[in-house]
């Protein structure tokens, strides 16, 4: 790499997540800290309570410290988030780090506090979705905006997955002296493309309960089972769509675990739809699963750039979902799939009808979603690009 400055020491980094779980924030740490050249940097993964060891696996690299915080978790807590803060610090101190590289909201405003009170040369937040409206209070999403602006003002790098991401921070004023670069997430694609000609339709469909005789129309959609992915709202306009076409076979396959998931169950038995909605909890097998889909819906409120689009589009799936933060980078409008507004219910349940009714339309825009990411959104080039602003930021702020 060009430009790099020679030390005669490691640089010592550390990487702080709230979780170590199946999610696009996660995947793109690890890829990351797998991909970064060990002979240069000495790395370390924080980690909060949720914590699955078997994702390690999806990796070969293992030369890496994890440590885990006990206290660390993904919601508010006021009793033990300050205790949080001073285990950072104190862990801070005693490993002396160069860079502290931040990612999800909580984990990165109280890493970026303790890293300033020890005086980490070089503070990094990771954007891998918005902050804003995280709450139901005004009061809590008032406070969580105070603290970004807060930490924004010693934050030396935004490492954003969207430039609409990067550009929503810089409108509320955040980060105004540092430096923002975006880089898009990467991820292994050579499964999707081409799988389903390697898949077996009628058994896959089988495996979820689905006849092949008589045809069904499939929609999809893969997330974590929380309120921030808006289920909810997508459960209602498959009920509208089921509604205003009922002459036609349709089935919604649901693929992920999460906290909402019982209350999500409840709610479909409460509309009647107990048929018709398929919970598959977590698979490993999304692939295949996408290559069954004839639709792919996403109903998140916030989302950095979701991973489940790109993935879909090199299935040959396209996708509806709701325009907000990094969408718009993966699905065109009218090109590869529709964006709809946030919790329009009715609009949502449009767009899925269109296709319904138009087949040579998802065939149209499943191929124009192939081309589009096709060759994009490597891991290599993830790292190789978090690298280059590790250098630039290593060469002014670390003496040789």
């Amino acid at each position: 790499m060009n430009n790099e400055i020679s030390l005669n020491r490691k640089i010592r980094v550390a990487h702080i997540i709230t979780r170590m779980i199946t999610g696009g924030a996660e995947e793109n740490t690890l890829y990351t800290v797998e991909g970064l050249d060990k002979n240069k940097y000495d790395i370390d993964i924080i980690v909060g309570e949720e914590f699955k060891k078997d994702i390690f696996n999806e990796v070969g690299n293992d030369k890496f410290d994890i440590i885990q915080i006990k206290g660390l978790k993904g919601k508010l807590n006021f009793l033990y988030d300050p205790i949080v803060l001073i285990k950072l610090i104190n862990l801070f101190k005693k490993n002396k780090y160069d860079i502290v590289h931040t990612h999800i909201t909580k984990t990165g405003i109280l890493g970026r506090l303790a890293a300033r009170i020890v005086g980490v040369p070089i503070i990094i937040c990771g954007l891998h979705g918005s902050a804003f409206q995280a709450f139901d209070s005004k009061l809590l999403n008032w406070a969580l905006i105070f603290f970004e602006k807060l930490t924004g003002r010693f934050t030396d790098a935004y490492i954003s997955v969207s430039e609409l991401l990067s550009e929503r921070y810089k409108e509320e004023g955040i980060g105004v002296q540092a430096k923002y670069f975006t880089v898009h997430s990467g991820m292994e694609l050579d499964k999707f493309f081409n799988v389903r000609e390697k898949v077996d339709r009628k058994k896959k469909l089988a495996e979820l309960g689905i006849n092949l005789e008589p045809e069904h129309f499939i929609i999809g959609n893969v997330g974590r089972l929380e309120k921030v992915k808006g289920h909810k709202f997508l459960i209602e306009a498959f009920k509208k769509v089921q509604e205003e076409r009922g002459d036609c076979l349709l089935k919604l396959v649901i693929i992920g675990e999460g906290e909402e998931k019982e209350n999500l169950i409840k709610y479909v038995r409460e509309l009647g739809l107990g048929d018709n909605i398929i919970f598959t909890g977590y698979r490993k097998d999304i692939e295949e699963l996408m290559a069954i889909m004839d639709i792919f819906v996403l109903s998140s409120l916030r989302e950095g750039l979701p991973r489940v689009l790109v993935q879909a589009a090199a299935v040959g799936v396209p996708s509806v979902a709701f325009n907000v933060d990094g969408v718009p980078e993966i699905v065109k409008d009218g090109y590869n799939g529709f964006l709809v507004k946030p919790r329009d219910v009715n609009q949502l349940s449009d767009k899925v009808i269109k296709y319904i009714d138009n087949r040579e339309l998802i065939k149209l825009h499943g191929k124009n979603g192939r081309d589009f990411v096709n060759g994009k959104w490597s891991i290599e080039n993830m790292v190789n690009k978090v690298e280059e602003i590790y250098q630039i930021l290593i060469k002014e702020k670390i003496k040789k």
